[in-house]
């Protein structure tokens, strides 16, 4: 009996959920990332930028600004590479330890590579790495993650009931999903100096979730510079 349907189905379930993790980080985390999914991709299913608060990087303070501003001015690019796994089986810590190594390959490539430019704003010596997985993630691979250097970002989005249907790309899944970032990530120490804290919201009706980014006791309204001038 042929396989083909079912290689097929794997790759379409892999591609919506890359989709679905890019949308939503554009959406709700200010990330403009794009699909680099292939046989030579290295490892790496999306990269781009991440739009952050200049205050949130660097020790800024400057009158009347707050971390939620969203004007160009106030926003710092930090580059984002990020691995997607649609897999029924958790996440464990041996795919946060091969990510690590992803990360680091490509940080190093990136800086040998004069020629890898960020857009303007950016803060070019920093690396963030996301892995997003429809599972949820074992203690094991969270201990990992912590324990790691590299400034890590968990994001946990599951699937529908339904595990045959693909999750369209034009809707959010109710359930509850997970969004962790590492001490390298978050803590007072880290690339963020503590600023920001990462949240899985629920409405009201816990009818819907998303993932969401917050400073100061305030929600981060999502941003990219696709969604406004230089």
């Amino acid at each position: 009996m042929s396989t083909t349907p079912a290689k097929l189905s794997t790759v379409l379930k892999g591609t919506t959920f890359e989709n679905r993790t890019l949308r939503l980080a554009r959406e709700h985390l200010s990330m403009s990332l794009r699909r680099v999914g292939g046989s030579g991709d290295g490892g790496i299913d999306l990269q781009g930028w991440w739009w952050l608060p200049r205050e949130c990087l660097y020790d800024e303070h400057r009158a009347g600004a707050h971390a939620d501003s969203v004007t160009p001015a106030t926003r710092l690019a930090v580059r984002v590479l990020a691995q997607c796994k649609a897999e029924a089986k958790k996440a464990g810590p041996r795919h946060i330890r091969e990510f690590e190594g992803t990360i680091l390959r490509h940080s190093a490539y990136l800086t040998a590579n004069e020629s890898v430019a960020g857009p303007g704003g950016s803060s070019r010596n920093a690396v963030v790495g996301l892995f997003a997985s429809t599972s949820p993630f074992t203690k094991a691979s969270l201990l990992q993650a912590y324990s790691s250097p590299i400034p890590l970002a968990l994001l946990h989005l599951p699937e529908p009931p339904d595990s045959e249907e693909p999750i369209s790309p034009e809707r959010d899944d109710g359930l509850t999903g997970t969004l962790v970032f590492n001490p390298a990530l978050s803590g007072a120490g880290g690339l963020l100096r503590g600023r920001i804290e990462p949240r899985w919201e629920r409405s009201m009706d816990r009818s819907s979730g998303r993932p969401g980014i917050w400073s100061d006791g305030r929600r981060l309204e999502s941003w990219t510079r696709e969604d406004g001038g230089e």
